[in-house]
């Protein structure tokens, strides 16, 4: 991928009298440069934000669950600069320093209290140091797992979002509106461009 980096422009040396050459050659250099700088400002940066309407369970205990997204709320339009996801799945599409950020409704269908862990998959493969444990007392006790990670990606990598509980009643839970409440969504996740990178 080219480097997307803006440098300095390479303005000659002026000559010690006025030549129309000098002068036009000098407006190119400048003219080149804004409007490198210009574009580079106004272009779009990689962005997403999905949801999920359905509760998600916890079928096996102590096995790795991936949140699952099946809502968009808005993603970058442009192929090259955008954010694209799969069931559990969000690519990028442009290499970049990322924040991602995401949050989900826990709760418990019965029992007493259990532990849930929840943490971050790059490609496929865990991320050192990027897991919380929370712990759910029981049945209503809804709680909001919340945090963000900033990573680097590469083009086409994507992320995934892994949870785990050795509780089988532990849920993510989604539910419909009530009076003046909208929905509640069981997982929200946004990741969102932050800078350039060359790897």
């Amino acid at each position: 991928m080219p480097s997307l980096n803006v440098v300095p422009p390479n303005l000659p040396s002026a000559p010690s009298q006025y030549e129309p050459r000098y002068q036009e050659q000098f407006s190119n250099i400048l003219r080149l440069f804004f409007n490198t700088v210009t574009n580079k400002i106004n272009a779009p940066v990689p962005y997403g934000s999905f949801y999920d309407t359905t509760t998600q369970t916890n079928p096996v205990a102590s096995a790795v669950n991936l949140m699952s997204f099946n809502s968009v709320y808005n993603t970058a339009g442009a192929t090259i600069y955008g954010v694209k996801k799969d069931v559990s799945r969000v690519y990028v599409t442009q290499t970049g320093v990322y924040n991602i950020a995401f949050s989900a409704q826990l709760d418990k269908t019965g029992g007493g209290s259990a532990t849930t862990f929840i943490w971050l998959r790059i490609n496929g493969q865990d991320l050192a140091h990027s897991a919380t444990k929370m712990v759910i007392s029981g049945p209503n006790d809804e709680k909001v797992a919340a945090w963000n990670w900033m990573v680097t990606l590469a083009e086409n990598d994507y992320f995934e979002i892994a949870w785990q509980s050795s509780d089988t009643a532990m849920v993510l839970l989604s539910e419909a509106a009530s009076g003046n409440v909208p929905e509640i969504p069981s997982v929200i996740v946004t990741v969102a461009w932050i800078s350039a990178i060359n790897l």
